[in-house]
C-alpha cells in the first residue's frame, strides 16, 4: 500500500489522510453503525414530515371551508338587510366564531411552512453554524413550549365554560373557544418536529 501511494506523484503524500477498513476492529464497525443510525434517524424524519405535511394540507382545505363559509354568509346577510330590509339575528356572530378558527388555522399553517413575518436582519449572520444551529433549537423548543402551556389552559378553559351559549346563535362555546387548543396541539406538534430536526441536523447543512 505504501509502494502505491509513492509511485504516483499527484497521490504521493495522500496517504495519511486516508483510512483503510482492515476487517473487523474498533473503528469499521462503528462508524458503520453510526451510518445506519443516522440513516435510522434521517428516514424517521423524512416520514415524520410527511405525515405533517398531509396534516398541513388537511389544515388548510379547513382554512378554505372556513373562507367559503364566511363569504356566503355575509353576502346572504347583505342581500337580505340591503335588498330586502331582513337582516338575520346570527350572521354577525356567526362571522365572528369562523373569523376564530380562521386566525388560529391560518397560524397553524404559516407555522409548518415557516412562514410567519420575521425580520430579514438576523442574527445568524453573526454567528457561527453552531451558533446559529442552538439558536434555532432554543427557539423551537420555546416556541413549543409555549404553544404546550396555551394549548393546556385553553383547553382548560374550554372545558370548563364552554357550556355557556352564544347570545344569538345559540351554539355552545366549546366551538368557537375550541379553535385554540385543537390549533394549538398542532402547533406543539410541529415546532417539536422542528426542535428535532434542528437537533440531528448536519452543522453544514444549517443555513443562516
Amino acid at each position: 500500500m505504501s509502494d502505491f501511494f509513492d509511485i504516483l506523484p499527484e497521490t504521493r503524500g495522500f496517504r495519511r489522510n486516508v483510512t483503510i477498513y482492515m476487517g473487523p476492529g474498533i473503528e469499521g464497525p462503528h462508524a458503520t453503525l453510526n451510518v445506519k443510525s443516522r440513516r435510522l434517524k434521517m428516514n424517521i424524519i423524512q416520514i415524520s414530515d410527511k405525515i405533517l405535511d398531509a396534516i398541513n394540507a388537511l389544515m388548510e382545505y379547513l382554512m378554505g371551508i372556513l373562507f367559503l363559509a364566511l363569504v356566503c354568509i355575509t353576502f346572504q346577510e347583505v342581500l337580505r338587510r340591503y335588498l330586502f330590509n331582513d337582516p338575520t339575528h346570527w350572521a354577525s356572530e356567526l362571522s365572528r366564531f369562523l373569523l376564530i378558527w380562521m386566525t388560529f388555522t391560518g397560524a397553524c399553517i404559516v407555522t409548518r411552512l415557516v412562514t410567519h413575518l420575521t425580520m430579514g436582519f438576523t442574527i445568524h449572520r453573526f454567528v457561527n453554524k453552531s451558533m446559529s444551529k442552538f439558536i434555532k433549537i432554543f427557539i423551537s423548543a420555546a416556541a413549543a413550549v409555549s404553544m404546550i402551556v396555551l394549548t393546556y389552559y385553553s383547553a382548560k378553559v374550554t372545558l370548563l365554560a364552554g357550556y355557556r351559549a352564544a347570545p344569538m346563535t345559540g351554539i355552545p362555546m366549546y366551538y368557537p373557544w375550541a379553535a385554540l387548543p385543537f390549533n394549538g396541539a398542532i402547533m406543539s406538534i410541529y415546532m417539536i418536529a422542528e426542535m428535532i430536526k434542528h437537533i440531528f441536523e448536519k452543522e453544514e447543512e444549517v443555513t443562516p
